[in-house]
């Protein structure tokens, strides 16, 4: 790797970028990097208690970060800031420019910091004016300062300015995709279209789409509209119609069809013929878009216009296998399956099973007639399909799972001795298969259901030898701690126990070990806090040490380093993404340091962001010793303030309240699912409404994504429904996720049930997996912040409708899904 230094200060990789100066010197860049510490560090790194880390060697501290906010001089703006009184804390930095003006060196961080409160404040001429000096200097984010007052400028109707400072900006690998789309917009607002052109053909054709393509798909299609030409209608057409049949749910569709009608109009008949009567393969793209778009009515009316084209004079249609009626009759069963029409879903799937024959997409076919076939109640066509998918197909990566779903759909028709060869010897068939681990735990948790629990065993113990850990996130500790429940029902207790006690030791703060937890202390709570103690116990302590390496010394993490300390978490994350700080193979050392870094400002979303979608390292931890702040940054609590008061108010859980938050939203105020819940605990407005009335709240969407509103009626909510559920309080959260209705069901379908049995039988996969989810999370916040497993809710009860109770009264503010 060929290194750069900085200026005198440690070496840095070379990137194809120049060095870049911080506006003050972080402290790690004092301690140059020996010339072969590329390779030294290239090992797993793991944190180091500071008994034994090396003085000698190069260390990153984000201690040494601070924000420009937490300087003492800056200590009237931040209070202002602390208000969201933008504009008095923009004009407190202007008299402090004034009467106690920075070093030259803090200069440009001062002006950026004066920048970003104008605009906050409304006043984009005089942030304009901030960035445009920010960008005077050569520092770390003068083109953050160029692109920032470049947009504002396009905004302002200066699109000529605007493309100056556009032009000046160097290379800064995160800023290319927004410095481009608004270097478009400022030519389209020169009314130079054509040249816009490249720019955002660029951008669309990004795969996967960036998160907001239909607006700018949208944005450009109305440019091209407003330079009539024939080209540019044509071309406005085009981009419309990827909107129309391409935009999942249908976001945006609407005015797509507007401006493709208005580009239409303009163009003549000769040449608009083509555009108005498509082609046999543009209406296949088209139907196949929809379908995976998830627009079902409009998939299913593509599809039917596809197979009247199928039809010769007499309207007989042509049954033969070919590769236009396959897709056609795809896009039919799934339009119709996302209305959740399930057995028309699977009559149309069986026709393109038949259409399909020779064609690669049959085996997709065969797996979607399966699916809708179970969930259209037409198990035993579903069964042949999943028979006919494996043998038609033994090596394609959805054999596995036919084998699997074939064996319920089995079970489903009562032919256990099916379900059991199925199953039996899945491991030996598939031995890389993905599906091989839960495809035992079916087969032994068919066997618990019968009160076989010796049955269990061999499937369990298979299942631990293939996978010593489990595979994914809810998996992990699942067959220790059954076999642990299975060795305690048959009388071998040392050894249930034993292993209840390794599940403990093994798998920190999942949702196994809060279970096997519940269990040992209902069998020995001596021995359960024992376990527990010599867990936390075994964990290092000290402080933890982040090594030094050289991606902490490329430009982009010196950007995002600034980033952080001028208060803006989004752009400091885009910087370390680029550094593949969210990649399995990002280096510990960047991993860390990219947490902690975001940590060191309100940035819950970001910081906790980077740990949850990256290494597995910190969950093999207890948060005790050198590992407790790496799971408070895993789980922060945010508008603690906020959710204090609202606890008073309602009487739940701390942890309740921040694993649902957590789950929801991942502490993002103002994100919308695609369901239209809003905000942190992503509440739909009817159920908002509820709530609000009576705390004499707002309910409107814009309140929604207000932290203070939502958290106050999403803990209303969750107050309600553990009312409602007041024989086992942890209903709630399947009721949460399901609506209050779908727990009561299932708990009066079996009653009898313990609590993790009842929670693995829950028939939504996705309510079961958020219950683990939450349950996990509660413990972590629990353990970091208030009495650890002793806290009530994690006192797990051991059936999911304790003896000698009855569901609580069902409340009408309650009535309806969260």
């Amino acid at each position: 790797m060929a290194l750069l230094t900085v200026h005198g200060c440690g070496p840095v990789p070379s990137d194809g970028e120049a060095p870049l100066v911080p506006s003050s010197l972080p402290p790690w860049l004092a301690q140059p990097l020996p010339a072969h510490s590329g390779q030294a560090l290239a090992g797993p790194v793991e944190a180091l208690p500071a008994t034994v880390a090396n003085p000698n060697r190069p260390t990153f501290d984000p201690g040494a970060i601070v924000p420009w906010l937490a300087d003492p001089r800056l200590v009237a703006v931040k209070k202002q800031v602390a208000r969201e009184a933008y504009k008095g804390a923009a004009n407190e930095l202007t008299a402090l420019l004034r009467s106690k003006p920075p070093t030259a060196a803090e200069e440009p961080a001062w002006q950026y910091q004066l920048a970003r409160l104008r605009k906050l404040a409304g006043d984009p001429a005089a942030a304009i004016v901030a960035f445009d000096r920010a960008a005077a200097a050569d520092w770390v984010l003068s083109d953050y300062a160029r692109y920032l007052a470049a947009e504002l400028l396009v905004k302002a109707g200066q699109p000529a300015e605007a493309l100056v400072r556009l032009n000046g900006i160097t290379a800064a690998a995160a800023l290319d995709q927004v410095v481009a789309l608004t270097k478009a917009r400022a030519l389209v607002a020169s009314r130079q279209v054509d040249a816009a052109a490249p720019i955002f053909r660029a951008y669309l054709a990004k795969r996967p789409r960036p998160s907001e393509w239909q607006i700018v798909a949208l944005e450009w299609a109305r440019a091209l509209v407003n330079e009539p030409t024939h080209a540019h209608a044509q071309a406005a057409v085009t981009v419309a119609r990827q909107v129309i049949f391409e935009s999942p749910n249908g976001r945006g569709v609407g005015e797509a069809r507007q401006v493709e009608s208005q580009a239409l109009a303009t163009i003549p008949s000769k040449q608009r013929g083509p555009l108005v009567t498509p082609k046999m393969a543009e209406l296949v793209a088209r139907a196949r878009g929809l379908a995976e778009a998830r627009q079902g009515r409009e998939a299913m009316a593509a599809a039917a216009k596809i197979i009247d084209g199928l039809k010769n004079d007499k309207g007989v249609e042509d049954e033969t296998a070919n590769e236009v009626s396959c897709e056609a009759y795809m896009a039919r069963g799934k339009g119709l399956a996302s209305l959740r029409r399930y057995s028309e879903a699977s009559d149309a799937i069986g026709t393109a099973i038949e259409r399909c024959e020779g064609h690669p997409r049959q085996v997709f076919a065969l797996f979607l007639g399966g699916r809708y076939g179970l969930r259209g109640g037409r198990i035993a066509l579903a069964r042949k399909r999943y028979a006919r998918l494996e043998q038609s197909f033994p090596n394609h990566r959805f054999a596995d799972d036919a084998r699997l779903h074939g064996a319920e759909a089995a079970l489903k028709l009562g032919d256990v001795a099916a379900f059991t060869k199925l199953l039996s010897r899945i491991d030996e068939a598939y031995p890389h298969g993905d599906m091989v681990d839960q495809a035992l735990f079916a087969l032994a948790l068919a066997r618990i259901d019968n009160s076989d629990w010796a049955g269990a065993v061999q499937p369990l113990t298979r299942a631990i030898r293939r996978q010593p850990r489990g595979r994914p996130y809810w998996a992990q500790g699942r067959p220790h701690y059954f076999l642990g429940r299975a060795k305690l029902q048959l009388g071998a207790t040392a050894e249930g126990v034993a292993l209840l006690s390794q599940v403990i030791r093994d798998f920190p703060l999942s949702y196994y070990m809060v279970q096997a937890h519940a269990r040992l202390v209902s069998h020995d709570p001596v021995l359960a806090r024992q376990v527990l103690s010599e867990a936390l116990a075994a964990e290092p302590h000290g402080s933890f040490v982040i090594a030094d390496h050289p991606e902490l010394h490329r430009p982009a993490f010196l950007r995002a380093v600034e980033l952080v300390r001028q208060g803006d978490g989004p752009r400091a994350l885009t910087e370390l993404e680029t550094l593949g700080v969210r990649d399995k193979s990002a280096h510990p050392s960047l991993l860390w340091a990219a947490a902690f870094l975001l940590a060191r400002i309100d940035a819950p979303a970001e910081s906790h962001g980077v740990l949850r979608s990256s290494t597995r390292l910190w969950r093999e931890h207890y948060p005790v010793g050198v590992w407790r702040p790496v799971w408070e940054i895993a789980h922060p609590r945010p508008y603690h303030g906020i959710v204090k008061k609202e606890l008073g108010r309602s009487g739940i859980a701390e942890q309740l309240a921040y694993a649902i938050m957590r789950e929801e939203s991942a502490f993002q105020p103002r994100v919308v699912s695609r369901s239209n819940a809003y905000g942190l605990m992503q509440l739909i407005v009817p159920t908002a409404q509820r709530m609000a009335r009576r705390l004499g709240l707002p309910a409107s969407v814009d309140a929604l994504k207000r932290p203070a509103v939502n958290i106050a009626l999403g803990c209303r909510y969750l107050s309600i429904l553990q009312r409602k559920f007041d024989y086992n309080p942890l209903l709630a959260i399947p009721g949460y996720n399901a609506g209050p209705g779908a727990p009561v069901r299932w708990v009066d379908a079996r009653p009898a049930d313990d609590f993790d049995l009842w929670v693995e039988r829950i028939p939504y996969r996705e309510t079961r997996r958020y219950t683990k989810r939450v349950l996990r999370a509660m413990a972590a916040y629990a353990m970091l912040y208030g009495k650890g497993m002793a806290s009530d809710l994690m006192q797990l009860p051991l059936q999911v409708r304790p003896t000698a109770t009855l569901p609580g009264e069902a409340l009408d503010e309650a009535d309806s899904s969260g």
